[in-house]
């Protein structure tokens, strides 16, 4: 009988403590959703394109670092593109993915938030939607005479839409790939695709704020939207994506959805469909056709 007592006491201990140490988990999440690298692993010039590295301020306290990767071929109408990445690493690992746009001819601007690479601070959820409204404003003054576009990979998008909204700055349009349609949402999804973790997804709205959700903000978009995600992404659930995608402008956005398995890679070489739609969202299908 005492056996089975302490048993019983040691299965209820273990899930006692299994929700504490999630629940600790959960308290720190802004944290675990940035995993940024202070490293450079390599630069662009490595991969044979021309660049200037920049310094963008966002406050007294807060300087980003940024790429600008000059366009290999000048366009008849100059086009740029900044670049929000994803939450790992930086700018280093991140630029590969439209570095053939700057093949193309655009200006592409690979910048890293708060607490990445060489940019001062510490990460946090409103802290990085401070960077996304500084770059834009910069991005604006900088490029004023072309068609100015953003990507936003994965948390990169959920930065990029309430930036774009707060900023207010002029853009012709905004590429999401593999974007998430709330932090909550994403924890919850992340908890409930466990059977270990699956009766504690209701911790995400007791221990994440509801602040600056994409989702949000998305109804508010007034520039076109062209949206990559893969449907069995293996970081963030096309459910996700899903519930975002639908609260974007119907009238002036376009989903694309790939039946792969990867997380963020719309832009391979290997999608060579997915690069012509973005040329030609971007205004340059016809331009380098010629």
């Amino acid at each position: 009988m005492a056996e089975v007592v302490w048993l019983k006491f040691k299965s209820a201990l273990a899930k006692v403590l299994s929700l504490f140490a999630l629940a600790v988990f959960l308290s720190s999440c802004n944290s675990f959703f940035y995993y940024p690298h202070p490293d450079i692993y390599t630069t662009p010039d490595k991969v044979t394109l021309s660049y200037r590295e920049v310094t963008i301020p966002v406050d007294q306290d807060v300087t980003l670092k940024a790429w600008h990767i000059f366009g290999q071929n000048k366009l008849p109408a100059p086009v740029a593109v900044l670049q929000f990445h994803g939450n790992a690493e930086n700018r280093s690992t991140h630029f590969f993915a439209v570095a053939w746009l700057a093949k193309a001819g655009a200006d592409v601007v690979a910048v890293d938030y708060r607490g990445y690479d060489g940019s001062t601070g510490e990460p946090s959820r409103s802290g990085l939607v401070d960077d996304g409204v500084a770059a834009l404003k910069w991005f604006e003054r900088e490029f004023p005479n072309s068609r100015r576009y953003v990507i936003g990979q994965s948390l990169g998008g959920a930065v990029a839409l309430p930036a774009i909204v707060k900023s207010g700055v002029k853009l012709d349009g905004v590429i999401l790939e593999s974007t998430f349609h709330s932090y909550r949402g994403i924890a919850r999804i992340k908890l409930a695709s466990r059977w270990l973790t699956w009766p504690f997804q209701w911790l995400p709205w007791i221990v994440l704020s509801g602040d600056e959700d994409p989702e949000d903000v998305a109804s508010q978009l007034k520039i076109p939207a062209l949206v990559f995600h893969d449907r069995h992404d293996p970081v963030v659930e096309y459910e996700s994506g899903a519930i975002l995608y639908a609260k974007l402008p119907a009238a002036t956005t376009r989903v694309f959805v790939n039946d792969g398995n990867r997380h963020a890679a719309a832009f391979s070489k290997d999608r060579p469909d997915y690069r012509q739609e973005t040329l030609r969202f971007l205004g340059m299908a016809a331009q380098n056709s010629r």
